[in-house]
């Protein structure tokens, strides 16, 4: 099976896991507790879909009832066919499954750029904050979700900087060969 149909697929499965301990986590919660604040599960989800979650805040959480979920598991799996599609563009051309005319194809790779560089700058200002409280001896397991919830998109932000960053190199440098091939072909034909 392609991976472009075995992530989706894959990350649907884990969604609807950690959707299912989300919600099990609020019933037994709210029995003890009037603001628990979001479940290890929701940190979790957050955490493997890290570029998605601006969109999930500022668009997605808007939407009524269930439309939010809706649209949030759809947009879950589309990332990920676009991450097997990006996997699969990457191992036989090396370069990001994105737009082929090149303005459009350099904004989205700024547009991505920028989407792991606000990871780095907000994980910076948690990472910075004092959180002294996590790191005792018998803490260890709230410790262990901190680590996760913070190790998962740092390893997005520098996989988005970097490997966006290499396409939007290697697209700028490809048109400065093309423009000067063209060139070369233009003096060429005039020439008799």
């Amino acid at each position: 099976m392609r991976l472009s149909y075995t992530l989706p697929t894959v990350q649907l499965c884990m969604t609807a896991g950690l959707l299912a301990w989300d919600a099990l986590w609020w019933r037994t919660v709210a029995r003890s507790m009037d603001m628990p604040g979001a479940s290890p599960a929701s940190h979790l989800l957050v955490a493997i879909n890290a570029p998605l979650s601006l969109l999930e805040t500022f668009v997605f959480r808007h939407l009524p009832g269930w439309w939010h979920l809706t649209a949030y598991v759809v947009a879950i799996a589309l990332f990920w066919y676009w991450v097997g599609m990006n996997i699969i563009s990457w191992r036989e051309r090396r370069s990001a499954f994105l737009f082929s005319w090149m303005p459009l194809r350099l904004l989205a790779d700024a547009v991505i750029i920028g989407v792991g560089v606000f990871w780095i700058v907000v994980l910076w200002d948690e990472i910075r904050r004092p959180n002294g409280r996590l790191f005792l001896a018998a803490d260890w397991p709230i410790w262990l979700w901190y680590a996760l919830s913070l190790s998962i998109p740092i390893l997005w932000a520098i996989v988005l900087v970097s490997f966006f960053g290499y396409d939007c190199i290697h697209t700028l440098i490809r048109r400065k060969s093309a423009c000067a091939d063209a060139r070369e072909t233009l003096v060429d034909r005039r020439l008799p």
